[in-house]
């Protein structure tokens, strides 16, 4: 439109004497373009039929440019370098832009020329010039362009941006979490604070936004390696993440280009921790984690009472006990003691084991029980030196134990 403009108004018009003013000064200069430019934005801004093409633009330099641009179209000063109509509306053609929005904006113009005073037979050349634009404008990009812009743009955009990433990640933990191939590695977490993660991630790791404030890909899943993950469970998730994408209409090109940035985190995912962090690790756990958490207390204690009951310098103190609810106590308090979850309710040590002192508990009794404590565990392959610390725990307490 305002390259047919700028012909028309900067005195190449047929209907325009050579003698005549440029339409710049008979408008008033640069006032009344920057007068009408302001006009017209507001009026186009408040028109549902076209507004939606503004979305999210500097209106501030918009309108500089546009004033420029018009100065230049109407015969003044020529400070425009924008770009020619067809390249400078291609994106908005491919945002949807046409021919009832082009008409559109050619009635706003007319109405802020009208509202400004210009004369009707200017307005009507104004409109048949503005017609003249109606191919370039709606042209779109060639072939060509759409190529190269395709090229240029990121994974992340083409893939359908920051909505079907979303939507892709929570789809892709729903088929996850019904994958008995690798589901068990999600026990326990949660799923809100993981899949908002993930977004984060896919969303830097394919070219958009960087928010993701997470653990690099070996640190994040060092833990997981702990608990076995390997090749075959990185392969089920891809499996999944591509399957998921299928399901969502996504070109195969693009899911292989997934498919190969998943690939380069292979190694990282899979590294697990280095011996340093081990070390560390170790350091930090409670006895409880280093022995092999509730399930190696619970065989344990298991293992040690058959020992007991089978040992003659002790199994007469458990004559007519309730083995069962013994064994359920004995597994809270140790699972307590080895710094686990504190889930025993039962009586101190010295309370727990008066009656057994009435009944002749000594420090012969204590020595027998440490002894089948630390049988069982050595039977259950736990080390040496972790052996060694239960057997200084169990040491605190044996005044208490005996009454002492």
């Amino acid at each position: 439109m305002f390259k047919a403009l700028c012909r028309f108004f900067s005195g190449k018009s047929s209907q325009q004497s050579s003698a005549q003013a440029p339409l710049f000064e008979r408008l008033g200069g640069a006032a009344a373009v920057d007068a009408a430019v302001d006009k017209f934005y507001r009026r186009v801004l408040a028109d549902d039929r076209i507004s939606r093409f503004f979305e999210g633009v500097d209106m501030n330099k918009q309108a500089a440019k546009q004033k420029a641009f018009l100065t230049m179209a109407f015969g003044g000063p020529n400070n425009y370098t924008g770009e020619d109509m067809r390249k400078g509306h291609a994106h908005l053609v491919e945002k949807g832009l046409n021919d009832s929005h082009f008409d559109a904006v050619v009635e706003d113009l007319g109405a802020t020329l009208q509202e400004m005073g210009v004369p009707n037979e200017l307005i009507a050349e104004v409109a048949a010039i503005a017609e003249t634009t109606r191919g370039d404008v709606l042209a779109g990009f060639t072939a060509e362009e759409k190529a190269a812009i395709a090229k240029k743009a990121s994974l992340f955009d083409r893939l359908g941006g920051q909505a079907a990433v979303d939507a892709a990640v929570d789809k892709f933990y729903r088929r996850v979490l019904a994958d008995d191939r690798i589901s068990r590695f999600f026990e326990g977490v949660d799923m809100d604070k993981q899949a908002a993660k993930q977004k984060a991630f896919l969303t830097m790791a394919f070219g958009g936004p960087n928010n993701y404030t997470g653990e690099d890909m070996r640190k994040g899943h060092a833990h997981l390696v702990e608990k076995g993950l390997d090749n075959s469970h990185f392969d089920a998730v891809v499996e999944d993440l591509g399957a998921t994408l299928i399901e969502m209409g996504v070109p195969n090109d693009l899911i292989a280009e997934v498919a190969a940035i998943a690939e380069t985190t292979r190694a990282d995912v899979l590294a697990g921790f280095t011996a340093e962090e081990k070390a560390a690790r170790a350091k930090q756990a409670s006895l409880f984690e280093r022995i092999g958490g509730e399930a190696a207390v619970d065989a344990a204690v298991y293992n040690f009472y058959r020992r007991v009951l089978a040992d003659d310098r002790i199994n007469r103190f458990f004559e007519g006990v309730d083995m069962e609810k013994q064994a359920a106590k004995q597994k809270a308090f140790l699972t307590m003691v080895f710094g686990g979850p504190n889930n025993y309710t039962g009586l101190d040590m010295r309370r727990g084991h008066a009656h057994l002192v009435e009944k002749g508990l000594n420090d012969s009794h204590f020595d027998a029980v440490v002894e089948d404590l630390g049988a069982t565990l050595q039977d259950l392959g736990v080390s040496d030196e972790l052996i060694g610390e239960v057997a200084a725990l169990a040491e605190t307490t044996r005044a208490d134990v005996l009454g002492r």
